[in-house]
């Protein structure tokens, strides 16, 4: 790796540097680690799929009567949906993300409670809405795992599958 001009004697700014310029498609965040890049889109994603999940379950697919009220309180289960999940990112637990229907099943049970916390139902039922916007939310992120970004999601989520570098067994002369 070349040096960087004018670095100095200060530790590691060049590969800061290096990481800044390179040209690595693969990575579009290089200085920020993969497990914090997952948790920037699992925060993204899962809030957008359980959002649009209940927006569309709370205008009852009516979507040309949305107001900015119900964005605003889509938005809201969305957040909160995702909370949790964000705390078990925090945990040895994680690795259960790498798993697309594992975590759609997180997603889910979160969304359920999100929903039913936010706001009431609008079908008949106390809880179909919330049970509703669960089982959409699930889906959404079945459907979306297979997708290009899905994939990627799933590339940093196995980061929580790797504890540390394995060094190759020495060979035998």
């Amino acid at each position: 790796m070349p040096k960087c001009v004018g670095a100095g004697n200060v530790p590691g700014l060049h590969e800061l540097f290096w990481a800044l310029t390179s040209r690595d498609h693969t990575n579009p965040m290089p200085f920020i680690h993969k497990k914090h890049q997952f948790r920037l889109m699992l925060f993204g994603h899962k809030a957008v799929e359980t959002g649009a999940a209940c927006l569309l379950l709370m205008v009852q697919g009516q979507l040309a009567q949305a107001t900015f009220g119900h964005f605003l309180v889509a938005s809201e289960t969305g957040i909160l949906t995702v909370v949790p999940l964000l705390g078990i990112t925090l945990t040895r637990h994680a690795r259960h993300f790498t798993n697309r229907w594992i975590s759609a099943m997180f997603v889910g049970v979160c969304a359920f409670f999100a929903d039913a916390v936010i706001h009431g139902s609008h079908y008949p039922g106390v809880y179909t809405e919330a049970a509703l916007t669960a089982i959409a939310a699930s889906a959404l992120s079945v459907v979306i795992s297979y997708t290009p970004v899905g994939k990627q999601i799933d590339r940093l989520a196995e980061a929580f599958l790797h504890h540390g570098v394995r060094l190759p067994a020495p060979e035998k002369t």
